[in-house]
């Protein structure tokens, strides 16, 4: 059983922790199979010019050609091997030293973000205690459990259920690149949960209707953090589907994504026999759950491909005015020519997530985006995301891997081209 510390965690670089089988300097074995390879090229050249040498006054025999194979086979041939070997050695050590580097420094961050985290609980905590007394009782119940739960998450952050030896020598070497990235985006969303925190506080003294959004944001803040110290304190990472979602998904014709639609910017997507260009891309990130959204143009008229559960899930969005929605408790309705006169919407899934963006005008990360995904009949959906600067609203409808057609920039593979 992994020991439960309130101690921070520490580097090795601080705490003096050794790790075994670890070397000072990384790339020393691949600098001597460099000199050694670099040895076994002058002795090979050496020795071709003393035959070539040889050969051009005369004196080249059968015993002067077999010793200049032998010294070729016994001495040159060898020190190339071991150079050869060693250069491959030292690149796979700088793997391994980067891989560790990056360890160390989820141990490094790891501390800086719970303490910023703590610090910044605590903080609501306090703030929430004094607005109570002037809240009607409707608005305190909630607030009331919402600072339990917040007393809860302070306490998991304070006294992590891992330590730095245990997490070195048994966790860390679970975590490949792809889950040390999940940790840092992790660490951008659960100070991001934080910091709504704080915004829903200030609405609160002036709406007590706020206090029922501070709950769930405080619910979905506790959820990642749980999920954040499962990935790092046991390498177990959170599920990509729920549970429901993975039943709904194998009755569903559909195969994983083809590398293809992997898009990039200034691809191409085909769909209803129109042509568009991806001009930007969206990747999400909420707890174990990653997916991506390309913003498709055609000349005349933008519209959204969503693409989620490694390829389960695709759906096909136009984008409309926010004013056109009506939201009413767990449903919602939407006005405009595409969507079915008095179809009601039923909420789905709601949460919080954090945006990178990829366009022609740069790259930008960690934008924390509320949504509420609502669904309707005949695979119809809606989603409604609340971004920094302001409330989006798309509109349509899931389709098939199948519906679709893709077109990179590059040339495609063979292999590409053969995929179905």
């Amino acid at each position: 059983m992994i020991p439960r510390t309130s101690e921070p965690l520490e580097s090795p670089a601080t705490s003096g922790t050794a790790v075994p089988g670890r070397t000072p300097s990384m790339t020393t074995g691949g600098l001597l199979g460099t000199g050694l390879l670099a040895l076994a090229a002058v002795l090979g050249v050496l020795m071709v010019v003393w035959l070539l040498a040889n050969l051009a006054t005369g004196q080249l025999n059968v015993g002067g050609f077999v010793f200049g194979l032998l010294f070729l086979a016994i001495i040159a041939l060898p020190i190339g091997g071991a150079g050869w070997y060693l250069r491959q050695r030292g690149a796979q050590e700088a793997a391994e030293a980067a891989l560790f580097s990056a360890r160390r420094a989820v141990l490094d961050q790891d501390r800086v973000v719970r303490r910023e985290l703590a610090r910044d609980l605590q903080q609501r905590i306090e703030a929430l205690a004094q607005l109570l007394p002037g809240l009607p009782e409707p608005a305190a119940r909630p607030v009331e459990a919402t600072v339990r739960r917040l007393r809860d998450v302070v306490a998991d952050v304070s006294r992590p259920a891992y330590d730095a030896t245990t997490w070195l020598e048994q966790t860390a070497g679970t975590l490949g690149p792809e889950q040390l990235e999940s940790i840092r985006r992790y660490d951008d969303l659960v100070l991001a949960d934080a910091r709504r925190l704080e915004q829903v506080e200030r609405e609160l003294a002036q709406s007590p209707e706020a206090a029922a959004r501070l709950a769930e944001s405080a619910e979905l803040l506790a959820t990642h953090v749980r999920e954040r110290e499962a990935l790092l304190g046991r390498g177990r990472p959170a599920a990509a589907m729920a549970p429901q979602e993975l039943l709904a998904a194998g009755l569903a014709p559909r195969r994983a994504l083809a590398s293809p639609l992997d898009l990039r910017l200034d691809d191409a997507v085909t769909y209803a026999s129109a042509d568009f260009l991806v001009r930007a891309i969206a990747t999400y990130f909420a707890g174990g759950r990653t997916w991506r959204a390309y913003q498709l143009f055609d000349g005349r008229r933008e519209r959204w491909l969503e693409v989620r559960a490694g390829g389960a899930d695709l759906a096909w969005y136009d984008l409309h005015p926010p004013a056109t929605l009506h939201e009413s408790g767990d449903t919602a309705t939407i006005e405009g020519d595409d969507v079915v006169p008095g179809e009601v919407f039923q909420l789905a899934e709601s949460g919080a997530a954090t945006v990178s963006l990829e366009s022609a005008a740069g790259k930008q990360d960690g934008v924390y985006v509320e949504y509420r995904r609502y669904a309707g009949s005949a695979g119809a959906r809606l989603l409604v995301e609340q971004w920094p600067d302001g409330r989006r609203l798309l509109h349509g409808s899931t389709l098939a891997r199948e519906d679709l057609q893709v077109w990179s920039r590059t040339a495609a593979s063979a292999q590409d081209t053969a995929a179905p």
